[in-house]
This record gives C-alpha cells, sequence and structure tokens, in this order.
C-alpha cells in the first residue's frame, strides 16, 4: 500500500452500504489489498464500492502502511529523511497490555446446587478450551487484536471444517468484510458480504472454477441464506448451514453512533510525521556542522582541491576560501521535539513510563498511577472485546451442538464468563494468601477463587483435590490456611500437591 499524507479530518461514522473489499483472510492487509488491485471488478455480481467503504479502504491501507514505517509520501531531495517509528511501538505495546497474556474463559452454571446445570457449565469451558487450543485462539486473538489497533476493526468467524472434524475460528482481514447492520442495534448484524482473491489453482480445488492469476470471490451470508460466487460464476446457493450469521465484530474503542471502530494511530500520525521531519532536520544539522561546504571566491577551478588536514592550497592573491556557517540565532529544535515526543505521550495515551523510561524505581501504585492513560484506554478495550468474545464462544457452542460435538441443548444457555490476567505485575503470593482466606472464611467459593487466579478448568482441579486427599489422607495433608498449604497452593497456581 503506498501512503498519502491525510489531507483532511478522518470521515465521519461510516454508513452500511456493501462494497467491494480488497484483501484476503489468508494473507496479511497489505499483500492482501495489493493483490485485489491488480484485477478488476468482478461483473455486475459485485457491487460497486460506496463512498463510505471506499474512504475506510483508503484509511485502512493509510494506517497499515504508517504502522509498516512508510511515513514519507516521497523523498526529501537532498535531505535526511529519517523514520521514528512510534506508531508501531504504541500499537504494539497497546496490543501487549490487552492480549499479551492470553484470555481465559468460566463457564457459570445455573444453578450452583443443581448438580446437573454444574456438569453442563463443565463441559461447557471444557469444549471452550479445546477450541481453544485446536485453533491456537491465543495467537489468532492477538493478530486480531493487531488488526483492531492498526485499522480500528476486528473481524473473527466461527465455522465448521468438515474435512478436520472440527470447530474452525480464524481472523479476517476486515478489508473484506461489508455488513449491513439494524438500524436500531448495531451490535446486530443483518447480512454480510466478504469479499477476497483466491489463487486459480485454489479455486478451482475448492469449487472446481478454473481461471488465471487471482480470482475474486464473494460470499453473500444472511441468515437463511449462503451465496457463492467465484470470478462472476455462481458457485453455490442454498440455506446457510449455521442459521446463523459465523462473523464476530469487534470495534477498537468505537465512536459514538457508529458500527466501524478508530484506529489507535489515527491522531499518532500527523504528531510522528512532524517528530520524522525535525529529528531529520537535526540530523542534517549536524552532517553540515561535521562536514560544511566549502566557499570559494576568486577561484576558476577548484574540483581538483585536495580536502584533508595538512592540505595546502595555492590560491590567487584575492581569492578567499572559507567554510559555510551559520549566522544568527540557531533554532530551537531539541526543545520542540521533546515538545512533539510529550504531545505523542499524551495523545496516544502511552505514558513514557511504557517505554521502560521512568528515571527511578517505582513502587506498584506509583508505576500504576504513571501508567493510568495506558490501563484507562485497555479497559475501554476491554469491554468491546469481553463482548465479542462471549459472542464468539456462544457461537462455538452453538455449533458444536449443530455438528454433534454435544447433545442438542446441553450446553445452554451459552453464557460464558472472560477471564482478563492483571495488567500490572502481581505478588501472586500475596493474591494466594487473600484467597485461601476468603475461601476459609466462607466468602468466596473455591471455584470461585481458583478462577480468579487463572486456573483452567477448576472443576477437574479440585476433582483432582478431592481425590488426593482421599489417597493421601486429611491427616497426612497440610492443615487449611497454614503457610505450607499457603507455599504449596502458590506453586502449584492452586494445584493439589503441598
Amino acid at each position: 500500500m503506498r501512503i498519502t499524507r491525510p489531507r483532511a479530518p478522518l470521515p465521519r461514522p461510516f454508513r452500511r452500504e456493501g462494497g467491494a473489499g480488497p484483501g484476503s483472510a489468508e494473507r496479511p492487509a497489505s499483500l492482501a489489498i495489493a493483490a485485489n488491485r491488480a484485477r478488476p471488478p468482478v461483473g455486475a455480481e459485485a457491487a460497486p464500492l460506496s463512498i463510505a467503504d471506499a474512504e475506510r479502504l483508503r484509511w485502512y491501507r493509510t494506517f497499515q502502511e504508517f504502522y509498516e514505517g512508510k511515513h514519507f509520501a516521497q523523498a526529501r531531495r537532498g535531505r535526511t529523511s529519517l523514520v521514528l517509528n512510534y506508531a508501531r511501538v504504541i500499537v504494539d505495546k497497546g496490543v501487549s497490555y490487552l492480549l499479551g497474556d492470553g484470555v481465559g474463559f468460566a463457564v457459570p452454571p445455573v444453578s450452583e446446587s443443581d448438580a446437573a446445570a454444574r456438569e453442563r457449565a463443565r463441559r461447557a469451558e471444557t469444549l471452550l478450551y479445546q477450541v481453544y487450543w485446536d485453533n491456537d485462539l491465543d495467537a489468532v486473538d492477538l493478530q486480531g487484536a493487531l488488526n483492531g489497533a492498526i485499522l480500528g476493526d476486528t473481524v473473527f468467524k466461527v465455522f465448521w471444517d468438515a474435512a478436520r472434524g472440527r470447530i474452525r475460528v480464524v481472523n479476517l482481514d476486515p478489508a473484506t468484510f461489508f455488513p449491513s447492520w439494524a438500524g436500531d442495534d448495531l451490535g446486530e448484524l443483518r447480512a454480510v458480504e466478504l469479499r477476497y482473491a483466491l489463487e486459480a489453482s485454489e479455486a478451482e480445488r475448492l469449487y472446481g472454477v478454473a481461471g488465471r492469476g487471482l480470482l475474486r470471490v464473494v460470499e453473500r451470508w444472511t441468515p437463511d441464506e449462503l451465496t457463492v460466487l467465484v470470478d462472476g460464476h455462481e458457485v453455490r446457493r442454498g440455506p446457510n448451514p449455521y442459521q446463523e450469521l459465523p462473523f464476530v465484530h469487534i470495534a477498537n474503542l468505537r465512536p459514538a453512533n457508529s458500527f466501524w471502530g478508530v484506529s489507535d494511530l489515527r491522531d499518532v500520525i500527523p504528531l510522528n510525521r512532524e517528530l520524522n521531519e525535525r529529528v531529520s532536520d537535526q540530523a542534517d544539522l549536524i552532517r553540515y556542522h561535521a562536514d560544511p561546504p566549502v566557499i570559494f571566491k576568486g577561484v576558476d577551478e577548484h574540483s581538483d582541491l585536495a580536502v584533508g588536514p595538512g592540505t595546502v592550497w595555492d590560491i590567487p592573491a584575492d581569492a578567499d576560501v572559507k567554510l559555510l556557517e551559520w549566522s544568527g540565532q540557531p533554532p530551537a529544535v531539541q526543545g520542540h521535539i521533546e515538545l512533539v515526543l510529550r504531545a505523542l505521550y499524551e495523545i496516544a495515551e502511552t505514558p513514557r513510563t511504557a517505554f521502560g523510561d521512568s528515571g527511578r524505581l517505582l513502587s506498584g501504585v506509583a508505576l500504576e498511577t504513571e501508567l493510568r492513560p495506558l490501563l484507562q484506554k485497555t479497559l475501554r478495550k476491554r469491554v468491546y472485546w469481553t463482548a465479542g468474545l462471549r459472542r464468539r464462544n456462544a457461537l462455538v457452542l452453538r455449533l458444536a451442538e449443530r455438528f454433534g460435538l454435544a447433545e442438542p441443548g446441553s450446553l445452554a444457555p451459552y453464557q460464558s464468563r472472560i477471564v482478563w490476567p492483571p495488567m500490572l505485575p502481581q505478588d501472586h503470593a500475596r493474591e494466594v494468601q487473600e484467597a485461601i482466606a476468603l475461601v476459609n472464611a466462607g466468602l468466596r467459593s473455591a471455584r470461585t477463587a481458583m478462577n480468579e487466579l487463572g486456573v483452567e478448568h477448576p472443576e477437574e482441579e479440585l476433582a483432582r483435590v478431592v481425590a488426593d486427599r482421599a489417597l493421601l489422607g486429611a491427616s497426612r495433608l497440610p492443615r487449611p490456611g497454614s503457610p505450607i498449604e499457603m507455599a504449596g497452593w502458590e506453586r502449584a497456581g492452586l494445584g493439589t500437591e503441598p
């Protein structure tokens, strides 16, 4: 993608008209968009780009290329063009705070007193983790979060892979995603159109359509029907096998009354460009000072004059040779650079401390205070991600019932809780002690305490605890709440061995 300097503010909230979207779910955004631009649109079957969608894709290209380090629209002739890619660092750091440690899931039973409800919740939670591991969703989610931070939108597709007999979850390129949604509810998708390109050999293998180069594929989804077009040929039209839209859209810091999210780079780009230009100017000043131009007066030919220490020049009596020097007050370049950097930190909500430059040792409370802007931004993102991951989990559970991985209705009501890890370093020993104290006081269940400490499958872990107690005998186990048991729980992450 080629980056151009924005000439106008970001567009107003995008409308919902569909349009031709370059890109492929299997390619990086930049390669996919370039590949799709190589072919003309499919015929009448593909509607032309709406103004809103064309603007959205233009901003996607701008944001993607800026993240990749293409900050200068054209080279500065005879000048230094340094790139300090703060945009990439800010995005990557935000993604790390959001999903660097992954996420956990917990399925609460409808009734804690109902053994059947607890068993349904256990099976649902086990299935969610199985899908998580089968699809390497920690990496898939990280790529989705990167799309969200750079482009402003994250899109997941949940579908049944008949060849492998399992549920698949993939991250889609948002540039291929063209949805329609309810006018009174931005979270309710009514229809989705995917547009991407496939190599001719792949298109022939999947759909039996022969061609050359890249072939356009259009998938049109409604809750009732699925239509697939390949290079303008309809290869499938029939009922939607899922009877719902298998897509989850997560907006990054969604603005008011808008379906689409906002990139983390929206306000960073102008400041990063200014920083690049001023640091480049400073580099030019240093270069000119280290190797200043030589001014000759009254010398007809000076191209063969040697330059270096101890060099002697024989010039006419009325000639003059001197170095080009700065006259007047030098500009306060360094002060301006510091001002731009401060503005960059504040606008990006990423304090200097987040870059490891606090300049002093900080206590836990002081560190949290200094990082408060980044933590607040991450918490806002987590609100949208929590809702999106819950919808994705519900899709997974319903597909599991539909395709025989579970009995119909056995995983209802398809609800889950997202367990987020702490964003700041924690004193794990203290957390364990507090959990044990609350459990022993009867103020919290062991299952809830284990969930909050990040233990996967608490029910299974508790069953192992009971089995160990029965095997070893209660007299050989530490007393609840004793220092030995606390240390053992800490080592095992609330495990069973002392």
